[in-house]
């Protein structure tokens, strides 16, 4: 089976990692198209790894409409000469790991069914808050609907949404993943001392903008005692506003803020916390669609809290607990029962690290993507699926 996937996340190499799995399948020819380089997390990019002994990588500069900032840009962009890369692999199935309303995902299925009609096609989509779209994205989604074969959703909320919006034919919810070989337990009390971390660290890991809740953050700790520090690793608009909250509140010397490491250095970081708290809060047009940090953390055995934001709740599951959104005294009461309860705090981790493995390990997710894919060639491609 040929297959052409292409995703703009893939610039890093660990969101490269469900691709490897997947090709390391029998019968299983992959191609990957993925920009030379993208703004992801409020940093520029560049394509972190080139090359895969199990697929092959191709890197292109998608062309965008000249719209500034993050979001817009993931929706706006195409990639120029698609039809002669599909003419030239014509690929069984392509896998397009972008929102069904986007430019990329119309163009890419537009010039597909031009020169490779007979392809399957699969589309991806985070979307968990209904929204109308203006011309042309509204026709974009509306396209992509009457000429996509499945969908990969990345929660359930989504998944419902794209249905009442006109999706008819089957999809299925696909978490993100980690690999656990990467993130895991490890002693960084060097790395902790080098920091200035002393006591019960709290952490934090994202983007510093009002939908991630840091200021909630920092208003629970004001009420923990002094012992308590906070390690914050992000950068983003309220960086300021967020020094600034901690100076006010007397917070400063407790507080140490890093900005955004590469992700092949944060399971280090990771292990430098106590503890990982995702204090997210709904907006209007947002709201937490994963979290995968959590997942993250719990693969590195680091006990997780998280609001009861979007999919946060059901990605931690029993393995953290869960507080109202906004609600920093809960968010206090909260770190409290984790910080002075180690041998449940102790079990949070295990129950989390044995999580990852059983539903979020990259390994695990690219076997449910192989049997959808032979699924949608009834038994033709049967005999290649191994059980792992």
């Amino acid at each position: 089976m040929r297959i052409l996937a292409i995703s703009h996340s893939a610039v890093l190499a660990d969101y490269q990692e469900r691709f490897s799995r997947v090709a390391q399948t029998g019968g299983i020819e992959l191609t990957l198209l993925v920009p030379r380089r993208w703004r992801q997390f409020n940093r520029m990019i560049k394509l972190e790894k080139t090359a895969d002994p199990d697929y092959r990588i191709i890197s292109r500069q998608p062309f965008s409409w000249g719209i500034k900032g993050h979001g817009r840009k993931n929706v706006t962009h195409f990639y120029p000469g698609i039809k002669k890369l599909i003419r030239e692999i014509q690929p069984d199935l392509i896998e397009l790991w972008e929102e069904p309303f986007s430019a990329v995902t119309a163009h890419t299925i537009r010039a597909a069914r031009r020169v490779c009609p007979g392809a399957k096609i699969i589309f991806f989509s985070a979307q968990n808050i209904s929204r109308r779209y203006p011309p042309p994205f509204s026709f974009f989604e509306r396209y992509t609907y009457r000429n996509a074969d499945y969908a990969f959703v990345i929660n359930s909320e989504a998944e419902q949404i794209i249905k009442e919006r006109g999706w008819q034919n089957p999809s299925l919810v696909l978490p993100l993943g980690v690999n656990p070989a990467q993130f895991k337990r490890s002693d960084q009390a060097l790395l902790r001392r080098q920091l200035g971390l002393t006591g019960f660290a709290v952490g934090f890991v994202g983007k510093l903008e009002k939908q991630k809740g840091v200021i909630d953050l920092l208003a629970a700790a004001a009420g923990l005692p002094e012992s308590v520090s906070l390690l914050i690793i992000g950068d983003g608009p309220l960086k300021e506003q967020i020094q600034a909250e901690a100076k006010k509140r007397g917070l400063s010397p407790r507080v140490v803020m890093i900005d955004t490491v590469d992700h092949g250095d944060l399971p280090r970081y990771l292990n430098c916390m106590d503890l990982l708290v995702l204090p997210s809060i709904t907006l209007p047009h947002l709201k937490e669609q994963f979290g995968r940090v959590l997942v993250e953390a719990m693969s590195c055995e680091v006990p997780v809290i998280g609001s009861d934001s979007g999919e946060i709740p059901n990605v931690i599951g029993d393995t953290g607990l869960v507080f109202p959104e906004g609600d920093h005294e809960a968010l206090g009461r909260k770190i409290t029962e984790i910080m002075d309860n180690p041998v449940r705090a102790k079990e949070f981790a295990r129950r989390g690290h044995c999580r990852v493995e059983d539903e979020f390990a990259w390994s695990v997710i690219a076997h449910q993507q192989i049997k959808v894919y032979y699924s949608l060639f009834n038994s033709d491609y049967s005999s290649h699926i191994r059980d792992e």
